[in-house]
């Protein structure tokens, strides 16, 4: 009995696997397949940390990757995208240019947040950004800041 129990919380105790950051694997694919080099961006680290504690318009997290000089056509750049991102993240936007150009949007709900996901191919180089947004404060962002009538978007 007495070994049971110390099973028991020895199992408990172990850590639970984390679920994959699908825009880590993205990140590394994409790097691996393009022999492209990541970009430092300075002070990034810190605009996240805001972002995080102000939630701005609704944004609770942001992720950002750029890269430059990589080799990877638009087509095996989107084929790329779509298979690591998976299942979950279902494509809503895609622009492709006669000049090599790729845009792809994709979102995947989670509870009250939205996760949007854009991927940039432009000649060489390439950007991933990924933000987490609370639709109904993005919403009451562009209405309380009269966005939408100013734009066009209004009565």
């Amino acid at each position: 009995m007495r070994r049971g129990i110390l099973i028991l919380l020895t199992l408990a105790l172990l850590p639970l696997p984390v679920p994959a950051d699908d825009f880590a694997w993205l990140v590394r694919a994409f790097s691996r397949e393009s022999g492209a080099k990541q970009v430092h961006v300075p002070f990034f680290g810190l605009a996240r940390f805001v972002v995080a504690v102000g939630q701005p318009a609704g944004t609770s997290d942001i992720k950002l990757a750029i890269f430059e000089r990589g080799d990877l056509e638009s087509l095996r750049f989107s084929s790329l995208t779509d298979s690591t991102v998976g299942s979950s993240w279902k494509p809503m936007i895609r622009v492709r240019s006669r000049n090599g150009e790729s845009t792809n949007i994709y979102v995947r709900p989670d509870g009250k947040h939205l996760n949007l996901l854009v991927t940039a191919l432009d000649g060489d180089d390439a950007t991933f950004v990924q933000v987490r947004i609370q639709p109904e404060s993005l919403i009451r962002f562009v209405d309380d800041h009269g966005l939408n009538r100013r734009h066009g978007f209004g009565h």
